[in-house]
């Protein structure tokens, strides 16, 4: 996920605003020509014909800090590090919050999207540190 969004951050910091509408838009199409009742296809296609292009710029930003501290967080899940969980709690939930409080400002689907996957993240992270600890008892 974290190499996901610092691609998709830097496709959209490099290429304008209407170009990379035009390839998400593209490969969605492809997407519903094969299957028309896709329901990620249909909510992505939906955003893509409604972003406005200023919001790209907030796009840009968010998804490569979001990469960079999920990539932070993997990292230091997988070196065991002990400050890791409550980091990676921390920084997902502070992530959570400002994108629900975003949302309420300005209502946009790929804000619940991301608070979604972030909430997924945050049960992974604390199943993984309940079984961490009960293997160290």
């Amino acid at each position: 996920m974290a190499v996901f969004q610092l691609v998709a951050g830097f496709a959209l910091l490099v290429l304008p605003a209407k170009a990379a509408s035009r390839l998400i838009g593209f490969i969605v199409r492809n997407e519903l020509a094969e299957d028309p009742t896709d329901p990620i296809a249909q909510i992505v296609n939906s955003w893509v014909t409604s972003v406005d292009p200023q919001a790209s710029h907030f796009y840009v930003v968010y998804l490569l800090g979001h990469g960079a501290i999920h990539a932070i967080v993997v990292l230091s899940l997988l070196l065991k590090w002990r400050i890791a969980y409550p980091f990676s709690l921390t920084s997902l939930i502070a992530f959570v919050a400002y994108q629900l409080w975003h949302y309420t400002q300005s209502p946009d689907i790929m804000l619940l999207a991301l608070s979604a996957i972030d909430v997924f993240v945050i049960v992974i992270v604390i199943l993984e540190h309940r079984w961490t600890a009960s293997r160290s008892s």
